[in-house]
């Protein structure tokens, strides 16, 4: 009997061996499958680092870019890429840089602008701007565009933390627009915000109002929509050789690093709000893993032919190459274009009489952001960003002065002549609209900083507003002016022998 007993201690202990010994296999197993299933910090990125980022913009845009404001002026700026932040979330990696402009730059809600004195220092209104590089790690694409958040009025009066919002985290209190814009400042999309949740996204107003029901980031959180136009008010100022950082600084209105340098009012950037139902529970990752994640900047689907693309048709060459995306973008400039009755003008001048080949050039990138070809009556752009209004108008107006020159066009000897006219015509339509020249938004001031050329050209733009019109007076003034006309990127000189035919036509009585 003691035998057995002792036998049967021995197999108690034995048994219990076992079993520690299962246990701790076990912990062991699961804390490995932990470690493997271990999200990586949001804030460190594994292919996108900062320096990654860096070179990789650095590799596909100049140091210094150029963009445009809603009043189609052209301002500079450049990344702060010492205060550059990674983040992450399923399967995109971003790096995030403030940013530093030439001069200030400020978009508002319409409530905002109500309590705004833009020669007033004021402590809390303000954006907070960054640029974005992006990667799909899916997909390996990496794109870079602007983020700017623009806050509600009684969000802005409490908050000391706009500058936490970021592209993939938002803070749980946010309440105002996220708007995305292209490095040349066309608009991409947007979201709006209240307390931290979508409330509606924002689109170009061209664009169809239900292009967003069909959307893989929406459609499930949307029952219905309602959609309106909104318009932000945008101010800037234009100052030599001066930069103003934003971003981290929360884009305050930073009047002690220029003095005498405040916004003025530069136009109205309008969309098109929907609102739609959603959680807006920034903890969770669905839909983080689409293509189109909630709150992110893009163009959720390819939309069907629309009325603006039948008027693209008429001018668009059968060698034409851009994808459904980009026609759709240059459909989407067109009507935009068509929207003013002198753009409008270049456009039915050119309908019916003109099919041009449009296309994607990538080794332009860096070169230039759009350009014409008399040899084979194309338009090509270094890449889908650069489908926007502003491009699109200038390369049609040189396809009609092709059109209207003939081989004077072609002769490269002659491009200086032509590219003072395409600079003036913006000049000439946006003071006959606008009943008055605006000379921060002028092209031809942008171009030639000489005071005795700017005098050329304010006497010029006096005239055509007083006379409503270009006509042989005018065209003395304007003479002038070409012939003082010294800008760093053309060289030559001005050719009268060549009338400036279509500002008689367009701009006549």
């Amino acid at each position: 009997m003691k035998n057995i007993a002792r036998c049967k201690k021995w197999r108690i202990l034995a048994g219990m061996a076992i079993l520690g010994m299962l246990f701790a296999c076990t912990d062991y197993m699961l804390q490995d499958a932990g470690n493997q299933t271990t999200k990586p910090p949001k804030n460190k990125n594994e292919e996108l680092t900062a320096s990654a980022a860096q070179e990789w913009f650095e590799s596909n845009y100049a140091p210094v870019v150029a963009t445009r404001s809603a009043g189609d002026q052209e301002r500079l700026f450049k990344p702060h890429w010492g205060e550059a932040k990674e983040w992450n979330r399923m399967r995109y990696e971003v790096v995030e840089t403030p940013i530093y402009t030439q001069g200030m730059h400020i978009i508002l809600d319409s409530e905002t602008e109500t309590h705004w004195e833009p020669g007033k220092k004021n402590n809390f209104i303000r954006n907070n701007v960054r640029l974005v590089v992006l990667r799909d790690k899916k997909t390996g694409k990496t794109r870079s565009f602007i983020m700017t958040f623009v806050g509600t009025y009684e969000y802005l009066k409490k908050t000391r933390t706009i500058g936490k919002n970021g592209y993939l985290y938002r803070q749980p209190d946010f309440s105002g627009a996220v708007l995305f814009h292209e490095l040349n400042g066309a608009f991409i999309n947007g979201w709006r915000y209240a307390d931290g949740k979508i409330v509606a996204a924002i689109s170009r107003p061209t664009e169809k109002k239900d292009s967003l029901i069909n959307s893989s980031s929406v459609a499930t959180r949307a029952e219905h929509q309602v959609c309106h136009d909104v318009c932000y008010p945008v101010y800037d100022s234009y100052c030599d050789y001066s930069y103003v950082q934003s971003g981290d600084m929360e884009s305050g209105i930073i009047y002690d690093i220029v003095e005498n340098c405040y916004p003025t009012y530069s136009g109205n950037e309008c969309t098109e709000e929907c609102y739609t139902y959603d959680d807006g529970l920034d903890d969770r990752d669905d839909n983080w893993n689409g293509d189109y994640p909630p709150g992110g900047a893009g163009n959720p689907t390819e939309k069907e032919p629309s009325p603006q693309m039948k008027v693209l048709n008429k001018i668009y060459g059968d060698n034409s190459s851009l994808t459904g995306k980009e026609k759709q973008l240059l459909a989407d400039a067109l009507a935009i274009m068509n929207n003013d009755k002198f753009w409008k003008k270049v456009y039915d001048t050119l309908d019916g009489k003109v099919k041009i080949t449009f296309r994607i050039e990538p080794q332009i990138e860096g070169k230039s952001s759009g350009r014409y070809y008399t040899e084979d009556k194309a338009i090509a752009f270094p890449n889908d960003a650069c489908i926007n209004f502003g491009i699109v108008r200038e390369e049609l107006f040189h396809a009609l002065q092709h059109n209207t020159y003939g081989k004077d066009a072609e002769n490269p000897a002659n491009k200086f002549t032509m590219e003072f006219e395409a600079h003036a015509f913006p000049d000439i339509a946006n003071a006959l609209s606008m009943g008055e020249f605006s000379e921060q938004g002028s092209n031809l001031y942008s171009t030639d900083p000489s005071q005795e050329f700017r005098d050329a050209v304010s006497n010029l733009m006096n005239s055509i507003l007083e006379n409503k019109c270009f006509d042989d007076e005018q065209y003395m003034l304007y003479e002038k002016a070409a012939e003082l006309w010294s800008p760093s990127t053309y060289t030559g000189s001005f050719d009268s022998s060549i009338q400036p035919q279509l500002l008689y036509n367009i701009f006549k009585k």
